[in-house]
């Protein structure tokens, strides 16, 4: 993931950061990995679906698949901050 999968998302110039996290709770018994990436704007975000998703979602179904999973859930960030403590 790290060394192929993840340059090639940001080799198209759509994204500016991403995060890996763990799914808790996988009822299945596997380990679940939800990978988030940041568009940096919604036209970015169309170019990369239109342009780069398709041979992405090939090359994923190519090398694993039906043992992994993968589906695309577009999420629009309402809101994002860090806590203080001193604001509490």
């Amino acid at each position: 993931m790290r060394e192929n999968h993840i340059p090639k998302i940001f080799s198209s110039g759509c994204f500016e950061s991403y995060r890996i996290c763990r799914i808790i709770g996988e009822e299945s018994g596997g380990i679940g990995v939800a990978m988030q990436y940041v568009a940096l704007s919604q036209p970015d975000l169309e170019r990369y679906l239109a342009e780069y998703a398709p041979q992405l979602k090939r090359e994923h179904q190519e090398a694993f698949g039906e043992t992994a999973v993968a589906f695309r859930s577009v999420l629009t960030i309402i809101e994002e901050g860090e806590w203080a403590e001193s604001q509490s």
